[in-house]
């Protein structure tokens, strides 16, 4: 009679110390990261974000001179605006963008100018890490002729820990490419397409 008690004790503990397991993601979440071996989705956006900008900065300079020489017509001046728009819409989205530095976990920024097409060693990449409104994402790399050499589907994200949930994570393994290549990044939310954008090579 007494065995009893002893059996419901250690299975309580054991499902004590599951639920702790469970809390804490299984302990997959444990992983290590470098400044070479992951890719920040937010960083890929703000990479296409500042490239749009730049392109926006040479078609407003651009228009300005045409209304400088007085050859400006209302279409001219129309671009314009749209011009000015898109770029503080750009501007505006940059600041939406979840800073690693401020997420509660240190996590070793990439070397500069990564992550830029021509300037990660794809080879090292063991990790991708988003925002936690991401459910899936399709990453391609393509090449120069906008060929799809690489990338897939990744839908497996999870929290990271130490991030306060606000970075999920999922593994990741790009191969070294010696051609010049863009990314093309398509994140979904529960609701459909969140957004879709090219990073082009320099």
């Amino acid at each position: 009679m007494k065995k009893k008690p002893i059996i419901i004790i250690a299975f309580a503990a054991l499902l004590i110390a599951s639920c702790i397991k469970d809390y804490v993601g299984h302990g997959g979440d444990k992983i290590e990261l470098t400044q070479d071996n992951y890719l920040y989705e937010g960083d890929l956006y703000r990479v296409y974000l500042d490239q749009e900008i730049a392109k926006l900065d040479v078609t407003i300079a651009a228009l300005n001179d045409i209304i400088a020489n007085n050859q400006a017509d209302q279409t001219t001046l129309n671009d314009l605006k749209a011009a000015e728009e898109a770029k503080e819409n750009f501007v505006s989205e940059i600041t939406t963008i979840i800073d690693l530095g401020q997420v509660g976990r240190t996590i070793p920024r990439p070397r500069p100018p990564c992550p830029l097409p021509l300037s990660c060693d794809y080879s090292l990449f063991e990790y991708l890490l988003a925002p936690n409104n991401v459910e899936k994402l399709e990453i391609l790399i393509l090449n120069e002729n906008g060929k799809t050499i690489g990338g897939g589907t990744i839908d497996d994200l999870g929290p990271l820990s130490g991030t306060g949930g606000m970075i999920l994570f999922s593994k990741l393994k790009i191969d070294s490419y010696t051609d010049p290549i863009s990314i093309s990044v398509k994140v979904f939310d529960g609701n459909g397409i969140l957004r879709s954008y090219l990073v082009e090579s320099h």
